[in-house]
């Protein structure tokens, strides 16, 4: 039938026109974003409140920007210290490679989307600092000894 695809746009059109605004007046109302939104990375800590990064660089090293700057300082008893670990806002794509290339679960991403500002300085954060490297060596506990079939104490 001729003119039966006008019809069916004047059909989308009509209902589309009924159904009111669906704008959000920003400031003062916020959407609820997804648990899986991506936004600007942050550290995760352990329960005692130290920080789960190992300096193993694997996030780094993932990065396509190359947003991320890790200098540590290995010791004679082979533990590392975390002098900066600096993130750049600013030039991050929030692609989460960094955080999928972890081994130990030391990144996230945040739920901070509320990142403009004007001052430039503001672009570059220091996820952490002047801080002790977990070690990369699970600790054992009774239940990994019961999974072994055995007690190594």
């Amino acid at each position: 039938m001729y003119g039966l695809g006008i019809l069916k746009g004047m059909r989308v059109s009509w209902r589309n026109l009924m159904r009111g605004p669906i704008t959000v007046q920003y400031p003062d109302e916020r959407l609820t974003l997804p648990e899986r939104a991506r936004w600007a990375v942050i550290p995760l800590m352990n329960d005692d409140g130290a920080p789960r990064c190992t300096a193993c660089m694997n996030c780094v090293r993932a990065c396509p920007d190359g947003i991320l700057d890790l200098s540590f300082v290995t010791r004679e008893d082979k533990t590392k210290h975390i002098d900066t670990f600096r993130y750049e806002v600013g030039a991050c794509m929030m692609c989460g490679l960094c955080v999928e290339s972890c081994p130990f679960d030391a990144l996230a991403m945040g739920h901070d989307y509320e990142l403009a500002t004007t001052d430039t300085a503001c672009l570059t954060s220091t996820l952490l600092a002047d801080v002790d490297a977990a070690s990369p060596k699970r600790e054992r506990t009774a239940g990994d000894a019961a999974e072994k079939g055995g007690d190594d104490a």
